[in-house]
């Protein structure tokens, strides 16, 4: 039964994958298939053909609130097919033993906020150090042809294309500009074309844009997510958003409405206004105040994402670097992101990529989890972000984000227990991809 069950899903995901190229949809006029998204690098992953058992490791499935000890998990052909107890779970005469003692087997991770930003074989780094799948928020696809073609592991490359942007752009050669509603059909009529698997806004599209971006993307079953900023994040959701990247786009739901617009002003006159004129918004905002009751309210009600990336904002006293205004801004941005993961606000985990000033490279993403830890986040809970609540937020928790029977086998193994310290996250001893060993 098992074996016809992980056919029947490999099939599935087959026709999932057909059916949610843009370009094949005329094939099932009348049939109506839910959205699951594709990496654009799918066909560039190998699929493991070997049977693999994990025997006696701590095992953190993604989904229960607590590990299972001492327990055996089976991979067979790139995909999970068993798991268990050691000792209740028949171990494959062929299969190729994993000993588990003193090791933690867990899903792998998701980020959810990844930059490549022609920072070479970043991408192969990230996925050696256990993160199995990202999503580049905002960079054109053609950006990732030479690790394509490299021939080096990647991690499974979930692309949103350029960001949509108004005139004039922040970041001009990662974006689409639009103007008006036809330039928006425009270009969403290219990023669906194209692969994109989720959508970016940028914090210069108007509301009424975002809301024709929302409404086109979800009529193609597409997540729609921003950097806002100078847009009320309430009135942003209110017009059809999935999720917030970024801490920072809501300061100006946490302040009052004139400083607010004061601040909007200023951004939309000059680009460069954000890097100080939001760290002097946050150094005031009153993180335990009425307004930050009613913006989690409103979050938890409309379950709405937040991706933090607290590590490009944080900032220490140290040598020569002396900004008092950044590092008190930095610690109520880490208060109220503590205030969201306690209330149960959707936290995610995005690293920001390449650009994080207190992260080793190709560690970001860990040096993220110490952070929503430092904020009073439960381990378990960090964990559960950076896995099956990720692949909920990318769409692809019907074939990832936990270690379930007839998932594909994207896992990493771990010495030591990082629910007990979030620091054992750095401790990667193996990386599998698809069923198959990452070098």
């Amino acid at each position: 039964m098992k074996r016809v069950f992980t056919g029947l899903w490999v099939c599935t995901y087959f026709l999932i994958i057909s059916c949610s190229n843009p370009n094949k949809t005329e094939q099932f006029p009348d049939q109506e298939i839910k959205f699951f998204a594709t990496e654009i690098n799918h066909k560039e992953i190998p699929s493991g053909d070997k049977t693999i058992a994990f025997v006696g490791v701590s095992l953190i499935n993604g989904i229960a609130e607590s590990p299972v000890k001492n327990a055996s998990v089976i991979v067979r052909n790139g995909l999970i097919d068993e798991i268990g107890e050691t000792g209740a779970v028949e171990i494959p005469e062929d299969a190729e033993i994993v000993n588990g003692e003193g090791l933690t087997l867990m899903p792998g991770l998701i980020d959810a906020h990844f930059h490549y930003d022609y920072v070479k074989h970043f991408p192969t780094n990230f996925v050696r150090n256990g993160v199995t799948s990202v999503r580049d928020p905002g960079q054109w696809v053609e950006a990732y042809d030479f690790e394509r073609q490299t021939g080096d592991p990647l991690p499974r490359l979930f692309l949103t294309g350029p960001h949509l942007d108004m005139p004039p752009p922040t970041w001009p050669n990662d974006c689409y500009a639009v103007r008006d509603k036809a330039e928006v059909r425009e270009a969403m009529d290219y990023l669906i074309g194209h692969g994109s698997s989720a959508i970016k806004i940028y914090h210069r599209l108007s509301l009424g844009l975002i809301k024709e971006v929302c409404d086109i993307a979800h009529a193609h079953g597409l997540p729609v997510t921003a950097h806002l900023e100078i847009t009320d994040a309430r009135q942003a959701v209110l017009a059809g958003l999935d999720g917030i990247e970024h801490v920072t786009s809501v300061g100006t739901a946490l302040v009052s409405r004139k400083r607010a617009e004061v601040f909007r002003q200023n951004m939309m006159a000059n680009n460069d206004e954000r890097k100080s004129g939001r760290l002097e918004m946050w150094k005031d905002i009153d993180v335990f105040g009425k307004e930050a009751d009613s913006l989690i309210k409103f979050l938890i009600k409309h379950q709405t994402f937040f991706t933090p990336t607290l590590g490009p904002y944080e900032y220490r006293i140290e040598g020569e670097k002396k900004d008092s205004i950044a590092l008190i801004a930095f610690q109520h941005m880490a208060d109220f992101i503590g205030r969201c993961q306690k209330a149960d606000v959707r936290i995610v985990v995005g690293s920001h990529g390449p650009w994080v000033p207190y992260a080793e490279k190709g560690w970001s993403y860990h040096h993220e989890m110490e952070l929503l830890a430092k904020t009073g986040m439960d381990n378990m809970k960090i964990i559960k972000a950076s896995t099956i609540e990720n692949a909920r937020f990318l769409k692809i928790e019907n074939r990832l984000g936990s270690i379930e029977p007839g998932k594909q086998a994207d896992l990493i193994l771990i010495e030591g227990d990082p629910i007990t310290d979030i620091k054992d996250m750095y401790n990667i001893k193996k990386v599998m991809l698809n069923g198959v060993w990452v070098d």
